[in-house]
C-alpha cells in the first residue's frame, strides 16, 4: 500500500483590476457596464433587485482586468444596481478596494485529500483509493444541482478521474462546510486533485524503482494523444540529462479536453527553504489548434499562474478574520521569478475537444514538487503552497 495526504490552502483571485460595476436604473430599466464572466447570469440577478424583469436589463461587457472565476459572480454588480436603483436615474459606478476585494473574495475551497493505492507483487496498480475534502462551491451558487447530485461537487473533485490504466478507481466526497463563500478558482478542482495524482505516480515510480515518464508511458498504453505529449516533452527537456545542482520532475494532465505534460527545472536553497523554478516544458494537444499562438500564450499565462500559487498564494483566516489585504501580504508571483517557458502545440486531427483557458495550470505545481523529489533523494512536498518553512520541515523529516 502507499497512503498520501495532500493539502491546499485556500488562494484568492487577487485580479489586476479590483472589482467594479456602472449601472443605471430608469424606472424598470436597467442598463450594466461591468467585466463580467456571465453575462446571463447578471441580467437575472440585475432583474432581481432592480424588481424587473431580465428581459429590460441591458449588460455591456467590458474588458475584465483578469477573471480567473471571481467575475462570474455578481455581488459586486448588485451594490451597483442597488445603489443606482437609489438615485434613479443617474448612473453610480462602484469600485472596490483592493483590501474589500480580497478580504471579501470567493476563495478556492481549503481541501485535503488522502490517496491510498494498492500494487500486486509486481508493482502494478490494482486499486486507488482517492478522498477528497473541502468546502461545496455548488451548494452556494447552485443547490439544486448539489442536492440532485445526493451531496456531491463535480467541481470541487474535477480532475480526480483520470485515464490512467488502474482497474478499480474509487472517488470519495465529503463537504467540509467553514462557512465562507467559497468560488471557483483557475482550473477549479484540477488545480489540487492533479497535484496529489502526479505526484502520487511519482511514488509509485520511486518504489518500483522505474523512471516516472516509463511508468506513466504504461499507464497510458492505450492512450496515444497523452503518450505523444509526454514523450514530446521529455525529449524537449532532455529528460536524462544530469544537471549540476538541478532537478527535473514530469506531470501530466488530460482534464478540460486537452492533454497537457509538463517539465519544470528547479533548484532549492537548503538553508532557507527556497525553491526557484527556473524553466518549464510544455506540451500540450487541444484537439483542433484553432488559434496557436493564442494557445501558447494560455500555457504560458497558467503555467506562470500555476507556479505563483504552487510556492506563494495563501490566504490565512484567524478568528473570523480574513489576514491578507493587499498584494504586500498576499504574495503572488514577481516577473523577476517567473520561469522561462517553452511551448509546444501538438494539434490532433478532428473537433475542438474543449476550452484552452485552464488546462495550462493543473501540471505546474506537481512538476514542480516532483522535481524537488528528484533533486533531494524523494523528499516529498504535500502542502499547497510550498512555503519555504513548509520545506525545511520535509527536509528535517
Amino acid at each position: 500500500m502507499i497512503e498520501a495526504d495532500y493539502m491546499s490552502d485556500h488562494v484568492a483571485h487577487a485580479t489586476m483590476e479590483p472589482m467594479n460595476a456602472t449601472a443605471l436604473v430608469t424606472g424598470d430599466r436597467v442598463e450594466i457596464w461591468a467585466p463580467t464572466q456571465g453575462p446571463t447570469g447578471t441580467q437575472g440577478f440585475a432583474a432581481q433587485v432592480a424588481g424587473t424583469t431580465p428581459d429590460k436589463v441591458k449588460v455591456n461587457t467590458t474588458l475584465l482586468g483578469g477573471g480567473f472565476g471571481r467575475k462570474a459572480e455578481a455581488d459586486f454588480i448588485i451594490d451597483a444596481v442597488l445603489l443606482a436603483k437609489a438615485v434613479e436615474g443617474r448612473p453610480v459606478k462602484v469600485v472596490w478596494s483592493r483590501e474589500d476585494d480580497i478580504r471579501h473574495d470567493k476563495f478556492r475551497p481549503l481541501e485535503a485529500q488522502h490517496v491510498k493505492v494498492g500494487l500486486d507483487a509486481k508493482g502494478k496498480i490494482v486499486g486507488w483509493r482517492h478522498r477528497i475534502v473541502a468546502d461545496s462551491i455548488f451548494a452556494r451558487t447552485l443547490p439544486p444541482v448539489f442536492e440532485e447530485a445526493g451531496g456531491h461537487d463535480d467541481v470541487v473533485t474535477e480532475g480526480a478521474k483520470f485515464n490512467y490504466a488502474v482497474p478499480a478507481h474509487q472517488i470519495e466526497y465529503l463537504r467540509q462546510d467553514h462557512g465562507l463563500a467559497i468560488g471557483f478558482w483557475f482550473a477549479v478542482g484540477v488545480g489540487y486533485t492533479r497535484f496529489a495524482i502526479e505526484c502520487v505516480i511519482d511514488e509509485i515510480a520511486a518504489v518500483r524503482g522505474i523512471d516516472p515518464v516509463a511508468l506513466r508511458l504504461e499507464l497510458l498504453k492505450d492512450q496515444p494523444r497523452a503518450r505523444k505529449v509526454i514523450e514530446t516533452v521529455a525529449r524537449m527537456a532532455e529528460w536524462d540529462r544530469a544537471r549540476d545542482g538541478r532537478g527535473l520532475g514530469l506531470a501530466y494532465s488530460d482534464a478540460f479536453g486537452s492533454h497537457c505534460a509538463q517539465v519544470a527545472e528547479v533548484s532549492l536553497n537548503r538553508e532557507t527553504g527556497e525553491i526557484r523554478v527556473h524553466k518549464v516544458w510544455c506540451v500540450i494537444d487541444p484537439g483542433v489548434a484553432i488559434q496557436p499562438l493564442h494557445i501558447e500564450a494560455m500555457m504560458i499565462a497558467g503555467i506562470t499562474g500555476g507556479t505563483g500559487h504552487a510556492l506563494f498564494e495563501q490566504i490565512n483566516v484567524i478568528d473570523g478574520e480574513v489576514r491578507e489585504s493587499n498584494f504586500d501580504t498576499y504574495r503572488v508571483i514577481r516577473m523577476s521569478e517567473a520561469p522561462e517557458i517553452e511551448v509546444s502545440v501538438v494539434p490532433t486531427a478532428g473537433s475542438p475537444f474543449g476550452g484552452i483557458g485552464q488546462a495550462g495550470l493543473p501540471p505546474t505545481g506537481p512538476a514542480i514538487a516532483n522535481a524537488v523529489a528528484r533533486l533531494t533523494g524523494g523528499v516529498r512536498l504535500r502542502h499547497y503552497p510550498f512555503l519555504p518553512n513548509r520545506v525545511k520541515a520535509a527536509l528535517e523529516s
